[in-house]
């Protein structure tokens, strides 16, 4: 018992490094997201540079959670042969990511000609240079998570999160415009990589985990966070495209309807920032329960592990609708909050695509458990679903809808009914192997107290900067008082925060 207290406590202060780490991340991206648009000048630019950046951010996102997990797994299992590991995911990635990176150079011309906008060429081809550097600072992040070692991990991230931050607005304010940004990215990417590997080093040879097992892991979740980032990311995508088709369709030129679509994108990508705060929070959780339900379940401890998903499921509810229903409520404060007024055009698209993001953060929570506990091939099976959702209907919707409508909120429509259908697809399948998900309870009362919220926050006035705090204010609190009245929130979870924190 005094062993799982221990243990608990451990994982608790991790997760506590990690969020920290993320907490800091979505400031230094916030200081990014409010002057990156007043150093372009315009949503177009910004809206360019958001198409590129959601583009290369899927690959990415691939590289750095499926190495992580691949390499956090190997290690954990047996810490004996973590430096063989290291050595092994390094040259891994320096080949996949070597590889991608030379294909992205390549194929920039095709992808620019997709997308109907020359100017995106030169972005893909600077880009490149994120993906190779990403790929081989994923592995050195995946030792130190397989090893228990957040703080040190969380550390680097808030490394990695100053150096791009500083890159993407010192390039931006060269004056040199989207490419400027995305090069002061490829440089603090190339950066993050040789500081981590002065920090962790480069491992060393032995006997590590053959080629085959490696492969028929970490394939699976490749293919897995290829679909998940889709899920999340590629509405931008079928965003750029359909307008710039729809314009063209209206009898508009190419570069007239390509400098639409951006904008489009621009006012979009600004409601994205906002509407990501939720998962990017819990995307810490997932770091730390992955290594612990993998353990349980080599071990076979399902009691453990369908513990560790309950408290987890539970909190991340908790956490997420606390977020999204005041900043739902009061959308257009929100985006007022950061944005000249014009970007408010992607106001009512955020009250809606938050939402979607609860579900998909839950989804990412339940796709991790099935991954970690060897059931990766199902996880990718039902984010490719989500991604067809997502994809067909973005397209169906923005096309009926039109240019003369509300495209934004048609596309935010899509995407959050994708995102509920793999929701409900991968908690169903958790709920068959552990026979727990989200308790119904605790569903119902969410619901209920984040309705209040929404009520609270769209009610008080936002129609300035500060107005719109106080509205996000009154509106968490709204919800933490219809908990605490629902009784949902408990004197026991105080109990467990404090034990999680290790005092008496």
């Amino acid at each position: 018992m005094a062993s799982s207290a221990e243990d608990t406590r451990r994982a608790g202060r991790g997760w506590l490094a990690i969020a920290g780490a993320k907490i800091y991340f979505i400031l230094a991206s916030y200081a990014v997201q409010l002057l990156l648009p007043r150093i372009f000048g315009d949503p177009e630019t910004f809206g360019l540079y958001g198409t590129l950046m959601g583009a290369v951010s899927i690959l990415n996102n691939v590289l750095i959670v499926a190495t992580i997990q691949s390499v956090s797994k190997l290690t954990s299992e047996d810490e004996s042969r973590a430096p063989a590991v290291l050595r092994q995911g390094l040259r891994m990635q320096l080949v996949v990511g070597g590889v991608l990176a030379v294909a992205l150079f390549g194929a920039a011309p095709a992808l620019a000609r997709v997308q109907m906008d020359p100017a995106l060429e030169p972005l893909f081809r600077v880009a490149a240079a994120v993906v190779l550097g990403y790929a081989l600072y994923a592995a050195l992040m995946g030792n130190l998570n397989g090893r228990h070692r957040f703080g040190t991990q969380a550390r680097l991230d808030a490394v990695f999160s100053t150096l791009r931050s500083v890159g993407i607005l010192g390039g931006a304010a060269l004056g040199l415009g989207a490419i400027g940004a995305v090069a002061g990215f490829a440089g603090a990417a190339v950066a993050v990589f040789m500081i981590a590997s002065v920090v962790v080093g480069f491992g060393a040879r032995g006997e590590g985990v053959p080629l085959r097992r490696w492969l028929s892991f970490v394939g699976p979740i490749w293919v897995y966070q290829g679909f998940l980032n889709a899920i999340l990311l590629i509405d931008v995508q079928v965003l750029k495209r359909t307008v710039a088709e729809l314009a063209v369709n209206a009898g508009m030129a190419a570069p007239q309807a390509a400098a639409l679509a951006s904008t489009q994108v621009g006012f979009y990508r600004a409601a994205q920032t906002f509407a990501f705060v939720p998962y990017q929070l819990i995307l810490s959780l997932t770091i730390v329960i992955f290594p612990m339900i993998s353990r349980a379940t080599a071990s076979g401890d399902l009691a453990a592990a369908r513990q560790t998903i309950r408290a987890a499921v539970r909190l991340a509810t908790l956490l997420l609708v606390a977020l999204a229903a005041p900043i739902a409520g009061a959308a257009d404060g929100v985006m007022r909050i950061a944005y000249p007024e014009e970007y408010l055009a992607g106001g009512p698209a955020l009250g809606i695509l938050i939402f979607g993001i609860v579900a998909f953060s839950l989804f990412v929570i339940a796709a991790t458990v099935l991954s970690s506990s060897g059931r990766p091939t199902v996880a990718a099976t039902i984010a490719f679903i989500g991604m067809c959702a997502v994809v067909v209907g973005d397209r169906v919707l923005v096309v009926q809808t039109g240019l003369g409508g509300h495209p934004l909120v048609a596309l935010a429509t899509g995407t959050s009914a994708g995102m509920a259908l793999a929701l409900l697809l991968a908690g169903g399948a958790v709920f068959v192997r552990f026979r727990t998900f989200i308790p119904a309870a605790t569903a119902l009362r969410c619901v209920l107290a984040g309705a209040v919220a929404l009520g609270v926050a769209r009610e008080v006035p936002h129609g300035t900067r500060l107005l719109a705090l106080v509205a996000l204010a009154l509106g968490f609190f709204a919800y933490v008082v219809a908990l605490v009245v629902l009784r949902e929130l408990r004197r026991s979870d105080l109990d467990a925060i404090r034990g999680v924190l290790g005092r008496r």
